[in-house]
């Protein structure tokens, strides 16, 4: 832990020479995109392997789920057999148990797919795990063994596989409530009816900051970033909730089960947090200054949701370094090494920078590296830097300054072209420019090459002086 100085040029292990840049702030505001349609895990088509157990009791059954973008929950479904004659209520549940919102469904068909709408839609937040149940007073109900010794995974909606820690196919005997129980990883067919919110364009540019620039031109490294020397840290003893507009939390060890900002302009600085921080609102906003981040073996994002402000800090553990759903600003810091699980029960895919879509990004003068190796099970690094137009379209991104570490991974930059995602065929406003590519022993960056899946011909997108780090051009592929 410590640093305070970026080395003169030359004397980095990478020794690379860029210029330095002045810290820029952004501004979160913004206007809406165009309304998103909603989605479950399954389709109608989706039929349970078996449709009728043999069991007569009243139950509560539920799913627990989470969604890469935040959005409102509208309503319950799940699949019914003739002999589950109810009545049936639907709930939706925080992962503490905490009830909020309930429906009696009616209009139900004899058997299938039945739905039911709450009398107004509960917004929830992304990369927040819930749960999603029903009542049936009848028993007869759909199940699978071990339909969740596998993630179940429908666009930004994300069922976990079970673990101890974590349980997923969750069950509850007698007059209802949150269920708790679970037994081989049972999928019992409960499905939920989910809306994403519109991505958001910011209204306004990055503006320069009152902050100092680094000095001298090194690559940011666990050297340069993370907590200054001399910093006295003591416990962070308040809520691990953050509720509160503008609070600053300076000179911490913050020791949380989950660090979630619902506050506008939140600021860890000078701090050590030992789990993953969140967005957990819409208009939530977050700064990690002169930080570090040790997330851990989490599926988190060490630093994940939307308008986030990331500077000279040192990120580490969590799926991706840093996760950004819109409006983000990532300078002067150092991410690496992400979490695998090579025992889980699907491969994770590690990016040191991730977005699935969104608008408003800048990515300056930090130092990204996916170090995590392939596993068996089909786990590993995508790239350092991935673009993917999954849930929103790829626009507005700045790219420069950077340095791209060698990485295990198919390639160092992937840049948002991608056709076969439903929104990947027309990223714009990409701009990628001044980076330096590091060879690695193959020669190539990453497992394939240096770079992949920028468009040329979008609008506003620019290729501009990416290098290698021993010389020569870096082209786009």
């Amino acid at each position: 832990m410590g640093r305070r100085r970026f080395l003169p040029a030359g004397v980095a292990v990478i020794g690379f020479v860029a210029a330095a840049f002045g810290v820029v702030t952004q501004s979160f505001a913004g206007t809406a995109g165009a309304a998103e349609q909603a989605v479950s895990l399954w389709s109608d088509a989706d039929v349970p392997g078996t449709v009728d157990v043999d069991d007569a009791q009243p139950v509560e059954l539920g799913t627990r789920f989470r969604a890469d973008r935040g959005g409102d929950v509208t309503g319950v479904r799940f699949y019914k057999s003739a002999a589950n004659t109810g009545p049936h209520t639907g709930s939706l549940w925080e992962e503490d148990g905490t009830l909020l919102a309930t429906v009696t469904f009616g209009g139900e068909t004899a058997s299938g797919w039945q739905n039911a709408t709450f009398a107004a839609p509960v917004t929830i937040a992304a990369d927040r795990f819930y749960v999603v149940s029903y009542h049936t007073t009848a028993g007869h109900y759909s199940a699978d063994n071990n339909g969740f010794a596998q993630a179940r995974d429908a666009g930004p909606l994300h069922a976990p596989a079970s673990t101890p820690e974590r349980p997923n196919g969750l069950y509850r005997y007698g007059s209802g409530g949150f269920p708790t129980s679970t037994w081989a990883a049972t999928n019992y067919w409960v499905d939920v009816t989910f809306v994403p919110s519109a991505v958001t364009t910011p209204s306004a540019s990055p503006s320069p900051s009152v902050s100092p620039p680094p000095t001298g031109g090194a690559f940011p490294d666990a050297g340069n970033t993370g907590v200054p020397d001399g910093v006295q840290l003591t416990p962070y003893t308040g809520s691990c909730s953050f509720r509160t507009d503008n609070q600053v939390i300076d000179g911490k060890i913050v020791d949380c089960a989950d660090i979630l900002v619902y506050a506008r302009n939140v600021t860890f600085r000078n701090s050590v947090l030992n789990r993953a921080v969140m967005t957990n609102a819409a208009d939530a906003s977050v700064s990690v200054v002169d930080s570090e981040v040790r997330a851990g073996a989490t599926t988190w994002a060490g630093v994940g949701g939307s308008n986030l402000t990331v500077l000279r800090s040192e990120i580490t553990g969590g799926q991706h370094s840093v996760r950004c759903d819109g409006n983000c600003l990532v300078q002067d810091s150092y991410l690496h090494d992400q979490f695998n699980d090579p025992d889980s029960a699907f491969g994770y895919h590690n990016n040191a920078f991730l977005t699935n879509g969104g608008s408003g990004m800048v990515v300056r003068h930090n130092t990204l590296w996916c170090s995590p190796p392939d596993n068996a099970i089909g786990g590993g690094c995508t790239a350092d830097l991935a673009l993917f137009g999954d849930f929103a379209p790829v626009e507005n991104v700045t790219v420069e300054d950077n340095y791209l570490h060698a990485t295990p991974g198919g390639f160092c930059g992937s840049f948002g072209y991608n056709p076969g995602k439903a929104f990947g065929d027309n990223p714009t406003g990409v701009v990628v420019r001044g980076n330096v590519f590091g060879r690695g022993a193959n020669g190539r960056c990453g497992g394939v090459g240096p770079t992949t899946s920028f468009l040329g011909t979008g609008a506003g997108n620019e290729w501009a002086a990416n290098t290698w780090d021993d010389g020569g051009a870096v082209d786009p592929q």
